[in-house]
């Protein structure tokens, strides 16, 4: 509180505590520890071992081929995924985007470079210019289950094919 009290108008306040908290949860493990979310309804999830992998290179190799995924966020929130050449497209359910740089990188894995987003966590979690490298481990009914690595905690959820 006292950090935010050097901001003189509200609104800057509230912008810089919205920055603090999304980027807490981003770089901070102790701090998603006390906070937990209630995502293993929709596929994510947090451990500490690297998921093994249980996926073919033919696997691999079709999640390449295509261009429209979608997963889920805390309330049930459908996110849509379009590829699109180098661009890693998300659409909200409120009607915000994330524009991301997608590049493959080795068998299964691929990275996200943060371009721009109007949706407020995203806005608020990223600037421009980070990265995010992801590995796909598995694969069943066109349903893949990915991980990224933070520290030492691997964040695992599940990126469906349309």
């Amino acid at each position: 509180m006292p950090f935010l009290a050097k901001f003189k108008d509200t609104i800057a306040q509230r912008e810089a505590f919205e920055k603090m908290i999304y980027r807490l949860q981003k770089n901070c493990n102790e701090f998603n520890a006390i906070f937990p979310k209630d995502s293993a309804q929709n596929g994510w999830g947090m451990q500490n071992e690297k998921p093994l992998d249980h996926i073919s290179k033919e696997q691999c190799n079709s999640f390449d081929e295509c261009k429209k995924f979608y997963y889920w966020e805390e309330r049930e929130k459908k996110v849509e995924v379009t590829i699109d050449g180098n661009f890693w497209i998300e659409k909200f359910s409120d009607n915000t985007f994330s524009k991301l740089f997608y590049k493959k990188r080795g068998n299964c894995e691929f990275e996200l470079e943060f371009i721009e987003s109007n949706n407020l966590s995203r806005k608020n979690l990223s600037v421009k210019g980070d990265k995010y490298r992801y590995k796909i481990y598995d694969e069943a009914k066109n349903v893949y289950s990915v991980y990224s690595k933070n520290k030492e905690t691997y964040y695992t959820f599940k990126l469906i094919k349309e």
